[in-house]
C-alpha cells in the first residue's frame, strides 16, 4: 500500500476547505515513519495574549496519541506504558499516526505551518490550534461514534474549534457523534499546563479527537480503510476554524477563571447531568457544599462537586454564590 503523502510545501495564501480524497487504506503490518515538522521557539505564556505580527503563518499542532509514549518525561512517567486500544490487528498508535500524517500534510499544502507531535509536547506549545488524534475502544463491539473534547476551563477559541471539527469531521466520514465524553478525555494530560511543563500553552485554543472506535469493525473500516476520508474532516474542521475566528481577538483565547461557588439555600442544592431542570439529578449538595466550575451556560455553571472530582454536573447560577472560602464553614462554638 502506498504511504502516506509528505508534507506539501508551505504556501501564503488563505487556507482553504479541502475536497475530498480517495480512500486509501492503511499499511495492514508496518507502522508509517513520521518526519518531524520542527517547531519555532516556545514563547512564555502571557496573561494577556496579542495578535501575531501580520502576515504570519498558522500555526497548528496535531498530535499523535500514544506515538512515543514510551519516552514521555519524567513527570509523565505514570503513561510512558500507555499504548492505547488495540483491535483488528491494529493498534491505536499505528492508526493515529497514518491518519495524523495525512492531515498534517493536507494542513501544510494550505499554508500553515504544521508541527507533527508525538506524546511528549513541547514546554508551553504556543500555537493557533492544537488537536490530538486518538481512537477510541470498548469491551462492546457495537459502541461507534467519534468523540471531541475541550479542556476542563474552555476558552471561547477552543469551543469554535471543537464545533468546526464536530462538523467538518462528521459530513467527511459520515460517523455519528458521541456524546459521552469522559472524564480523562477534559482532563488530558496535554491540556493541563498548570499542572505538567510538557503541555500546551494556556492560550492554545485545544481539541482532542476521538476518531471512532478502533473496536467496532464499521468505524475501524473508516479509520484504517478511508484514512483520507477522515484525515480530510479534521484538516477541514481546523481550516475552517482558522477562517472563522478574528486573529485579533486576544480575550478569545484565554480560558475563563470561575470563583468557587456555595449553595445559597440551606437547603442546599441538586447537581444536574444537563443543564436543565427536567435532567436527571446526580447528586444533592449541603448549605455547606462546595462547587468548583469549569464552565458558564444559558444560566447554568458546570463543574465538580468538592470531594467528589470525578462527579461532573451542572447547577442552576441563581442557585449558588461566589465564595472565597473553599471549605465549609465552621460549626458555631458550643460549651458542651
Amino acid at each position: 500500500m502506498p504511504s502516506p503523502p509528505p508534507a506539501a510545501a508551505r504556501a501564503t495564501s488563505t487556507p482553504q476547505v479541502i475536497a475530498q480524497a480517495p480512500a486509501t487504506a492503511l499499511p495492514p503490518t508496518h507502522t508509517p515513519t513520521a518526519t518531524m515538522v520542527p517547531p519555532t521557539p516556545t514563547p512564555s505564556v502571557i496573561p494577556t495574549p496579542s495578535p501575531r505580527p501580520p502576515g504570519t503563518l498558522p500555526r497548528v499542532g496535531i498530535q499523535v496519541g500514544h506515538w512515543k509514549s514510551s519516552e514521555l518525561p519524567d513527570e509523565l512517567a505514570r503513561l510512558r506504558s500507555s499504548s492505547g486500544t488495540f483491535a483488528g490487528g491494529y493498534s491505536e498508535a499505528q492508526v493515529n499516526l497514518a491518519v495524523a500524517q495525512r492531515v498534517v500534510a493536507l494542513l501544510a499544502s494550505r499554508g500553515m505551518a504544521v508541527d507533527l507531535l508525538p506524546a511528549t509536547i513541547p514546554p508551553g506549545y504556543d500555537a493557533d490550534a492544537f488537536v490530538a488524534i486518538h481512537a477510541d475502544g470498548s469491551p462492546s463491539t457495537s459502541n461507534r461514534g467519534f468523540k471531541l473534547a475541550t479542556p476542563w476551563r474552555t476558552s471561547q477559541a477552543a469551543q469554535h474549534l471543537l464545533d468546526s471539527l464536530a462538523d467538518e469531521y462528521a459530513s467527511a466520514t459520515g460517523l455519528p457523534l458521541d456524546t459521552a465524553v469522559t472524564f480523562n478525555m477534559r482532563g488530558y494530560y496535554a491540556f493541563n499546563f498548570r499542572r505538567h511543563t510538557h503541555a500546551i500553552a494556556r492560550t492554545t485554543p485545544a481539541v482532542i479527537l476521538e476518531m471512532g472506535f478502533l473496536t467496532n469493525s464499521a468505524d475501524r473500516a473508516i479509520m484504517i480503510d478511508q484514512a483520507d476520508r477522515v484525515a480530510v474532516g479534521v484538516a477541514n474542521g481546523i481550516v475552517r476554524y482558522l477562517n472563522e475566528r478574528d486573529p485579533n481577538d486576544g480575550a478569545a483565547l484565554l480560558p475563563p477563571d470561575f470563583k468557587t461557588q456555595r449553595p445559597i439555600s440551606p437547603a442546599g442544592l441538586d447537581v444536574y447531568a444537563a443543564p436543565s431542570d427536567q435532567a436527571r439529578v446526580l447528586e444533592h449538595i449541603d448549605a455547606d457544599g462546595r462547587f468548583f466550575v469549569f464552565q458558564e451556560r444559558d444560566g447554568w455553571y458546570q463543574g465538580v462537586i468538592r470531594g467528589k472530582s470525578r462527579l461532573i454536573g451542572w447547577v442552576r447560577k441563581d442557585q449558588v454564590t461566589a465564595t472565597n472560602d473553599p471549605l465549609p464553614t465552621p460549626a458555631p462554638a458550643t460549651d458542651s
